[in-house]
């Protein structure tokens, strides 16, 4: 036998928002006005029917509300903070990742171009290097003595700079709005990180453009936000 849910369960609340937050176009089409909470509520009907719950349409559209409510007041300090951030495109940008073996001596390698790197990250795994206006052949000539710890090599890359006010260091939303626009329009984002106040996004160059495009529009669409 299912089990049954109340309209005024928590558990719908908790686990329709989970639902939502982990499905951008759930979220988007919320966030930006144009979802039809009805059809929505019946599309989240019935993950809830396979997971065995019984629930009523209603209590759904009610937490979706809910949601939209709690959300838009955490996006407007976002709002505030991306109206006014910038924006900087670096082409000829190159990604290099290695294994985490020899991270240290390739670190101390890569300092010899120094003036060519835009972004060092390590984790336990790989290190990656973000570079730009260092040709391919000239990236696995420099770095040959570790081509068995070589794991990935890619040009054709865009490096996409959005500069943010101290307050994003304390804004929480920020970059995942950001991240948001940029996958909804289908983009992949190749690499990516946040330096100080700089959010970096690394993207092929045929997507560069409409990456601006996303960015830019989310700038406008934060500073038209506030004047609601």
């Amino acid at each position: 036998m299912g089990n049954i849910m109340t309209k005024n369960s928590q558990s719908i609340t908790k686990l329709v928002h989970s639902i939502v937050s982990s499905n951008i176009s759930y979220e988007n089409a919320l966030m930006m006005g144009y979802a039809n909470l009805s059809a929505l509520a019946r599309i989240i009907k019935k993950r809830f029917e396979k997971q065995g719950y019984s629930v009523t349409e209603e209590a759904i559209v009610s937490a979706l509300k809910r949601y939209r409510s709690v959300k838009k007041y955490e996006e407007l300090n976002a709002f505030r903070v991306l109206s006014k951030s910038s924006i900087t495109i670096i082409t000829d940008a190159l990604k290099i990742v290695f294994k985490n073996e020899k991270a240290e001596e390739i670190i101390e390698n890569s300092m010899s171009i120094s003036d060519k790197i835009i972004h060092i990250s390590k984790t336990s795994s790989a290190i990656t290097l973000v570079t730009y206006g260092l040709p391919k052949t000239e990236a696995l000539k420099r770095f040959s003595k570790y081509r068995l710890q070589l794991l990935e090599i890619k040009d054709g890359l865009t490096l996409i700079v959005i500069h943010s006010p101290e307050e994003i260091l304390n804004t929480p939303g920020c970059i995942e709005l950001i991240y948001r626009f940029i996958s909804s329009a289908g983009i992949n984002i190749e690499d990516t990180s946040s330096t100080y106040t700089d959010t970096l996004i690394v993207v092929k160059d045929e997507d560069a453009s409409k990456a601006f495009e996303e960015i830019s529009f989310l700038i406008n669409y934060s500073k038209e936000k506030l004047k609601e």
